[in-house]
Parts: C-alpha cells; structure tokens; sequence
C-alpha cells in the first residue's frame, strides 16, 4: 500500500515537469521562429537596397555554341548574322544549322562580304591621265597617240626652252 501511494505521488511530479518541459520548448521555439523571421526579413531589406547585376554577354552565345558554330563552317565574323537569323527562325541552333533556307542566305550573305572585300576602298592619285601630255612626256615620242602629239611636242619645246644649257648662266 505504502508503495501505491509513492507511485501516485511520483506519476503527478512526473506530469507536472513534463508540462513545464513542453512550456519552456515552445517558448524556446517561438523565440526562435520569431528570430529567424527578423533575420529572413533583414535579408529581403538588404536585397532590395541592392542593385541587380548585369549579365555581360558580348553576343550571347556561349563557347559550347561557338565552338558547334565553328565546327559547322561559320566564322566568327558571321556570329552576328547567325544571331540575327535564330532570333527570325525562333528554333535551336542545330535546326537553323540544317534550314536550307538559312544555308542560303549564309552563302549569299559571304558573297556579299567577298565583293565588298575585294571593292578597293582608298583613291590612287598622282598619276597623270594617259590623255594628257605630261603623262606621255617622258615617254619615246612613237608611243604617243597621233591626236597628242602636237600637245607633247609643245610641252617638250617649253621644258627644254626654260632650262639653261650652261651651269653659271
């Protein structure tokens, strides 16, 4: 009997500290969820002060689309063309690759390039035009075209005549 008593009594301690446990937990997890919240909210402030990075992409590809562009015969100079021509097709590299209609205009877009290569874009000048009489000057007087020969003649007579045959004179 003596030890039925005891039991009870120890059944009611037991309950009573297994209530102020499961108190002083959740006041310790409140405590908690309220300090990460603050520290998730100061985090979100910290964000929005921030400016957003710029993504620096020169022209958008990425080497593995470089190097499959290379691969398939288009220069580095025509990546831009290419870059153009996705945007209109609206697929993937790979089936632009194989459009007939892009193979086209690829090949059209080099010939172009080629003519505009080949274009000379400096003028050349001083030489004299081969219808004047200076061009035809210095030249064997047989060479000279019958209609300027009396011109090359003329201009012979002024240059010989202007200069002193003697070094002292």
């Amino acid at each position: 009997m003596f030890n039925d008593e005891t039991q009870e009594v120890d059944l009611e301690t037991s309950t009573e500290e297994t209530t102020e446990d499961t108190q002083e937990e959740e006041e310790q997890g409140v405590e908690y969820w309220k300090a990460e919240a603050l520290k998730n909210k100061a985090i979100l402030e910290r964000n929005k002060n921030k400016e957003p990075k710029e993504d620096k992409k020169s022209d958008g590809f990425g080497y593995d689309v470089k190097a499959y562009l290379k691969a398939s015969g288009i220069k580095a100079d025509e990546f831009d063309f290419v870059k153009e021509e996705l945007k209109r097709f609206g697929g993937d590299v790979d089936g632009l690759i194989d459009n007939d209609y892009f193979q086209a205009k690829l090949e059209k877009q080099r010939a172009i390039n080629k003519t505009a290569d080949a274009t000379p874009t400096g003028k050349r000048t001083g030489n004299a035009a081969t219808d004047s009489a200076d061009y035809w000057l210095n030249k064997p007087f047989e060479e000279v075209p019958a209609n300027l020969r009396r011109q090359v003649l003329a201009a012979k007579e002024k240059k010989e005549g202007s200069g002193s045959h003697f070094y002292n004179s």
